[in-house]
């Protein structure tokens, strides 16, 4: 017997979140964080299968900050 999953289960967290910013024509997520802080992400994002890389609002010296998904409580889209 094959053990079958739905198509939806294959669906990663960072398939769903790339595809919002797409739709949206996202340049600004807003995430809370497991520490209580709540942080403001500006890109092009990357999102990777276990972070998000974006560049920080303060920052005009092209560096790049990575939250990891773990540390998300709430992402705003």
């Amino acid at each position: 017997m094959i053990d079958s999953k739905p198509d939806i289960l294959d669906v990663a967290l960072a398939d769903l979140i790339s595809d919002q910013i797409e739709k949206r024509h996202a340049t600004e997520l807003r995430a809370v964080l497991s520490t209580g802080n709540e942080i403001t992400m500006h890109g092009t994002f990357t999102i990777g299968r276990d972070f998000i890389i974006y560049r920080t609002a303060r920052d005009d010296n092209g560096r790049w900050a990575m939250t990891p998904f773990s540390h998300i409580v709430q992402l705003i889209v």
